[in-house]
């Protein structure tokens, strides 16, 4: 039975007889033990945890692995990036935040790289399965796609952790974070600033918990860490791991047509009593690409499809930074913001607890606040926009089809807080 270690040493591991270790930087340790193993690492004070799997967030709710899911093809992403807004956050830069020189991972069930819309933008895999290097269960192709019809410039990493059923174990998970971090170490210019994480387990509760470690470590060098929220709504309590972690960003699901959330989008609170999901995004009837063919497209549904929106936005806001960076330490042509573009990254930390609520938008009638079901809402690229060129709301600025659904009353708490947070 495979485990994972805490608060232990790999010499501790293999003094009780412990095979097949794995050690990583972020003080885990997984191996092979037999109960009478486990009892004398417990007996000198360890943490071993039995490893559990994880599955892709498909709707709907998904106890075993996950089923594909009978969806229309109503919605495009790039439909649905004009709806958010998208296009005034790419907008404040010349040339426009497409997302270029910033590196994404996709921890996933594999890329098919071939695809037309992912373009040859992979610049690093690995595989933590033993299944084929190939998305068997097409699904982190569709992820992929969608991230890069938000930022089609960034670099991809294809990080395999799920097989060709879409189980994978928080070993593998854990495997593919700690490479992440190793990365800003051994490789710089490859290793990622977001990790885009559309899987999940059930939450037991336990902030030990291996994938949780795992993301705390990854948050802590400052890799933004964007999960999935589930798709066991609408039962309260019933957000997945990683996503119930603190300053995990936590996405649920919306539809666009009407402008409300998703029936199985999951509800908070955590076990712990914590506020999530952290925000919503569209998620239901997308077209996206599958990995049948270099051409094909297919048409998905859960909270794993709304994740990616989410990550392409960070990516946006880290490349508004990055090349405020290039333009005043070297004054680079080509690179000149359109207006005082933030002088530094907002953490997850940072954004979670002080300023998301200034940057989104809920449906009509929706608690006022961050509340279970809706998080904080939906982020509203040109509310970004505004935020981090540091320019006052001009409501006309930003009537995007979403804020055509919503009243302009709903505005009055904007800006002045994001907008001292980045300068």
């Amino acid at each position: 039975m495979r485990y994972s270690i805490q608060k232990a040493t790999v010499e501790r591991v293999k003094a009780v007889g412990g095979s097949d270790i794995k050690e990583t930087r972020i003080g885990i340790i997984f191996a092979t033990l037999t109960e009478t193993q486990v009892a004398q690492l417990k007996a000198r004070g360890c943490q071993v945890t039995e490893v559990g799997q994880v599955t892709a967030t498909v709707m709907p709710p998904i106890v075993t692995p996950p089923v594909p899911v009978a969806a229309a093809p109503v919605y495009s992403p790039e439909q649905l990036v004009w709806a958010a807004g998208i296009e005034d956050l790419r907008g404040i830069s010349d040339p426009p935040l497409y997302g270029e020189g910033i590196n994404l991972a996709i921890i996933d069930s594999g890329i098919r790289e071939s695809h037309e819309k992912i373009g040859g933008r992979v610049i690093y895999r690995r595989n933590f399965t033993s299944a084929p290097m190939r998305d068997g269960l097409d699904h982190g192709t569709g992820v992929c796609s969608i991230a890069l019809a938000v930022a089609p410039l960034c670099n991809i990493l294809n990080m395999k952790v799920l097989n060709d059923e879409g189980v994978g174990t928080e070993e593998d998970v854990v495997l593919a974070i700690d490479d992440c971090i190793s990365l800003h170490d051994t490789e710089p210019d490859i290793a990622p600033t977001i990790m885009n994480l559309s899987l999940g387990s059930p939450d037991d509760g336990n902030p030990n918990n291996p994938l949780r470690v795992a993301c705390r470590a990854a948050i802590d060098r400052d890799i933004w860490v964007i999960a999935s929220a589930g798709n066991s709504g609408p039962a309260p309590y019933s957000i997945t791991c990683p996503a119930c972690e603190q300053y995990v960003f936590a996405v649920g699901s919306l539809k666009y047509e009407p402008f409300e959330l998703s029936n199985f989008s999951s509800r908070g609170p955590t076990l712990e009593g914590l506020t999530k999901p952290d925000a919503l995004m569209f998620g239901e009837d997308i077209s996206i690409a599958s990995s049948v063919s270099d051409t094909a497209t297919t048409a998905k549904s859960g909270t794993s499809f709304a994740v990616p929106f989410c990550s392409g936005i960070v990516v946006g806001y880290h490349e508004s930074v990055a090349k405020w960076v290039a333009y005043e330490v070297a004054q680079l042509p080509g690179v000149l913001p359109r207006g005082a573009i933030g002088r530094r990254v907002v953490t997850p930390q940072e954004m979670i607890d002080k300023y998301l609520l200034a940057i989104c938008v809920k449906p009509e009638g929706a608690p006022v606040g961050k509340d279970y079901d809706y998080g904080c809402g939906l982020p509203l690229g040109s509310l970004i926009a505004q935020a981090i060129t540091f320019m006052p709301l001009d409501i006309s600025a930003v009537l995007t089809p979403v804020m055509s659904i919503i009243t302009l009353g709903m505005f009055g708490m904007i800006m002045v807080p994001m907008t001292e947070a980045i300068r």
